[in-house]
């Protein structure tokens, strides 16, 4: 009707996610997680709309999981702010900002899955990023709503899955979803579920729990896609474990064991 490019609808997605993610301030607090549920859908009927052209039932799927599950990571940490316009006006600034660059990274891989472009490393770089970012942010999320560890393993389990198979799908990008990648991406987040299981014992502060967690999400991924482009050494082993290490030891000497 309007003859819109894809840019273009990628910058209306944007705004209009901005928005939303503004009026939950106008929000009754018993209609938040309805507001936030339908946020997160419009999140991606948003995305689809605005990656349309070239996307198939596949890509449908896995493209959009990245974008999807940032808006509602991010407008569950909204929440969790203080109720101050200084505080959340300049994080759904960046947010719109963020979504776009999101998008546009998105649209690569849609392109990219038919055709070579040379943005796909930088667009694998960005994907990569947001990852953790969103991992992050539900798993602060989380953390925060105090439940029972088994609810922690289960709930980080399942978020792990979904952000772990993007990644390892973008490796490659195949017409079809393999049985190995959706296989490594099960253990993955098995060993992503059990870690948060294990760290539901220690009383870590939520921020430390989820930097914790996005840093072992870090390794895992950086040590599977690298194996995946065959290019998977010793050198590189060494420099993602030295990382791991560091953050386990950062979280141990930083929680306070006596209480």
């Amino acid at each position: 009707m309007f003859n819109l490019n894809k840019r273009q609808k990628i910058i209306i997605a944007s705004v209009v996610l901005t928005f939303g993610l503004l009026s939950t301030q106008m929000v009754d607090f018993n209609l938040r997680f309805r507001f936030l549920a339908g946020l997160t859908i419009l999140a991606y009927l948003a995305s689809l709309w605005a990656l349309w052209e070239g996307l198939n039932l596949l890509k449908a799927a896995v493209i959009l999981v990245l974008p999807t599950l940032f808006v509602l990571g991010l407008a569950s940490f909204y929440f969790l702010l203080p109720v101050r316009w200084l505080t959340r006006l300049p994080i759904a600034f960046i947010f719109g900002l963020s979504f776009y660059s999101l998008l546009l990274s998105q649209n690569v891989f849609n392109v990219a899955a038919i055709r070579t472009i040379p943005l796909y490393r930088a667009a694998s770089t960005v994907a990569f990023l947001f990852t953790l970012i969103t991992a992050f942010l539900l798993f602060n999320v989380i953390h925060a709503f105090n439940l029972l560890f088994i609810w922690n393993g289960l709930l980080v389990f399942m978020v792990s899955f979904l952000l772990i198979l993007q990644v390892l799908w973008s490796v490659k990008m195949d017409e079809k979803l393999h049985t190995s990648v959706v296989i490594q991406s099960l253990l993955l987040s098995l060993c992503m579920g059990e870690l948060a299981l294990t760290f539901s014992f220690w009383p870590m502060v939520t921020t430390m729990w989820s930097i914790t967690l996005a840093s072992s999400m870090y390794v895992f991924l950086g040590l599977s896609t690298q194996f995946l482009r065959e290019r998977l050494t010793k050198r590189v082993t060494f420099e993602y474990l030295t990382i791991g290490v560091l953050v386990f030891l950062v979280a141990l000497f930083t929680t306070s064991w006596t209480g």
